[in-house]
């Protein structure tokens, strides 16, 4: 996988036309306000968790590409998954797809300015590649954005 290839698939799960189904963003502006706080049980998380959980693993992988060997979410943290978000209007929703939007555009600009053998690096502070981090990440949304449609889907 080239950084040609990792910018098409990003844009295609993003807002393109994915051979599995919707993409993200039309997903998610599809689901009315009122459902992004719901849960389907005690131990679930809600459409607004699991899209800030997605915006900040994006925020990681934007981290490593620009070079911060620091950087790092440890599992199961607030850093992974926030607590006590919430989206209360549409102007709220708004505001969070604006923020998931901008790391989409951050993404796809610093992967521009890396040379093909960088995705035969190793991350910086990490033991793998760049190349797994950035299919990780689109595997990543991908997964969580099924997980997004199903709970939307049983809450309806």
């Amino acid at each position: 996988m080239d950084i040609e290839d990792s910018i098409t698939q990003l844009e295609e799960v993003f807002e393109g036309f994915p051979w599995y189904g919707p993409p993200i963003l039309k997903s998610l502006k599809t689901i009315p306000v009122l459902f992004w706080d719901q849960k389907m049980d005690d131990d679930s998380h809600s459409i607004t968790e699991l899209v800030y959980h997605m915006i900040d693993w994006r925020i990681f992988v934007i981290e490593k590409i620009k070079g911060n060997e620091l950087f790092s979410i440890e599992m199961n943290s607030e850093n992974d998954w926030r607590k006590k978000v919430f989206i209360a209007t549409e102007v709220d929703k708004e505001e969070i797809l604006k923020e998931l939007t901008r790391t989409q555009n951050l993404l796809i600009e610093l992967l521009m300015t890396k040379p093909d053998s960088w995705m035969n690096e190793l991350v910086d502070g990490k033991d793998y590649k760049n190349s797994y981090m950035v299919l990780g990440s689109i595997q990543h949304d991908i997964y969580h954005t099924g997980q997004i449609n199903l709970i939307y889907s049983r809450l309806q």
